[in-house]
């Protein structure tokens, strides 16, 4: 299975303007994250924020349309970028290939 990297900041300019409907927003949305590692689809391994900061990471296994839909549901709020991530294994391997061609 495919494992992707994905680096995620908040979209402030989204956000309410109130900081208890702010606090009430990310308490949801930490709620949904931590329903997802319990649905395991896609299967996410590590999430992380970054301290002091709106912006973070998480690490999935899945093939890229089950991580598009993953993330599709915290669109509104959330920026993404994605990156497919090779093990050591894989990158070696590659290279084993490559020297032989």
């Amino acid at each position: 299975m495919a494992k992707f990297l994905t680096l995620w900041e908040l979209d402030t300019t989204k956000l309410p303007e109130k900081p208890e409907e702010q606090i009430s927003l990310y308490i949801e949305q930490l709620n949904m994250i931590k329903e997802d590692f319990e649905k395991r689809n896609p299967q996410i391994l590590d999430w992380g924020i970054f301290a002091g900061s709106n912006a973070g990471y998480s690490i999935s296994e899945g093939t890229a349309q089950e991580i598009d839909f993953g993330l599709l549901k915290y669109g509104s709020y959330v920026k993404f970028k994605v990156y497919p991530v090779l093990s050591l294994e894989q990158e070696l391997e590659n290279l084993k290939k490559l020297s032989q061609a």
